[in-house]
């Protein structure tokens, strides 16, 4: 067969498509274009064309992934999957990354150094929710060991207390117990080990004081009355420390404040 013609995509400034007895057969990248030199009058084979094509998918291919890449770096099994998403076969694919590789755009161990710097210092994310994660972008567990050498134990802690400081700040109205407990399940869910986790909790609790603690109960107390009032004084007493025990109040705490305070559900209700 003979190319006829070869005329510019308008839509695509990079592709041409080829002509064939004034017939459109197939377009290709530029860069295929002048590899397989298909100029006007070339002569084409069965062989060539499949052969043509072939390349130019893997051009595809690399051109596809390279876009991919512009958005951020990202891991080998990252871009395998876009370009499984794009219905590429599997040995074009292999093909791509090969040739992604040896262009320097794929390396999952400067990815995972990266990712874990970059996760470290823009979130609140612990040494093992990072670990996760790259073991979900199919980072191999050498690479991840290695990565998460950056994350220093004092960039943990500081991180790890910034997390239960906010955490504690916007929980003002709970018990020193239970904001423990809060915090322990919280940093144990961000990735951190159980021991950081306790000395960030230590750290961010240095300040709750009891005073402040037994102000915190005071108020809860008074709210919990005047919501159990209509339940009568018996069953209003019993709903306002079973709340109270909820919110992380010991019954002894709550029992020695409200004999402190004189608190009387029959007065209250009056």
């Amino acid at each position: 067969m003979k190319i006829s013609s070869v005329s510019q995509q308008q839509k695509n400034k990079e592709r041409y498509n080829v002509f064939v007895a004034g017939k459109y057969l197939f377009s290709v990248d530029e860069v295929v274009l002048a590899k397989y030199q298909l100029f006007k009058d070339r002569e084409l084979t069965e062989a060539e064309l499949a052969e043509i094509q072939e390349e130019d998918a893997i051009r595809r291919g690399l051109n596809k992934a390279i876009q991919f890449l512009a958005h951020r770096v990202r891991s080998e099994k990252e871009i395998r999957t876009h370009l499984a998403k794009a219905e590429m076969e599997e040995d074009e694919i292999n093909i791509v990354i090969t040739r992604l590789a040896e262009m320097k755009y794929i390396n999952d161990l400067e990815f995972a150094h990266l990712y874990v710097r970059t996760q470290m210092n823009t979130t609140s994310k612990g040494p093992r929710q990072i670990e996760r994660e790259l073991v979900g972008k199919g980072v191999v567990r050498e690479y991840i060991e290695e990565a998460l050498l950056d994350f220093k134990d004092d960039t943990q802690l500081e991180n790890a207390v910034k997390l239960a400081t906010k955490i504690v700040n916007r929980s003002r109205k709970s018990a020193k117990r239970q904001l423990q407990q809060k915090l322990m399940m919280e940093l144990l869910q961000k990735g951190y080990t159980t021991e950081l986790a306790q000395e960030a909790t230590i750290i961010a609790l240095e300040e709750f004081s009891e005073e402040q603690e037994q102000d915190i109960l005071g108020e809860q107390i008074a709210k919990l009355i005047r919501k159990n009032l209509r339940y009568g004084p018996a069953k209003c007493r019993q709903k306002t420390i079973t709340s109270l025990q909820q919110k992380g109040f010991s019954y002894t705490t709550i029992q020695d404040y409200m004999l402190e305070h004189e608190i009387n559900f029959e007065e209250e209700q009056d």
